[in-house]
């Protein structure tokens, strides 16, 4: 199986954070062989917080709506992370289960 495809965009966003060090961790990093995988089960509720804010901070601005909800925009979404408001606690285990996949896709092929 080939490893995964990431557009340009995304190769800017953290995959992983190592909170020992302080440091994102990004594609690229891993693929080469410069950076272990950092698996996001393992890091703490603030931990993970901050590697989904800063996946979000990393790309364009946007603007996003729920079913139920007004639009909001990139901002909007990181303060409702910060605040563990519903829609953020949602946005951080939605981005904690996509990483847990596209990190184990990534795994499996480098072995």
């Amino acid at each position: 199986m080939p490893m995964p495809k990431i557009d340009e965009q995304n190769l800017k966003k953290p995959l992983c954070y190592d909170p020992a060090r302080k440091k994102f961790i990004f594609f690229n990093d891993i693929v080469s062989g410069r950076e272990r995988i950092i698996p996001v089960e393992t890091l703490s509720k603030k931990d993970l917080k901050r590697l989904v804010i800063e996946r979000h901070l990393s790309g364009p601005d946007y603007r996003v709506q729920a079913i139920s909800g007004p639009p909001m925009s990139r901002d909007e979404v990181v303060h409702a992370i910060e605040k563990d408001e519903p829609f953020g606690l949602n946005t951080v285990d939605a981005e904690k289960s996509y990483l847990k996949n596209f990190l184990a896709e990534i795994r499996r092929n480098l072995k």
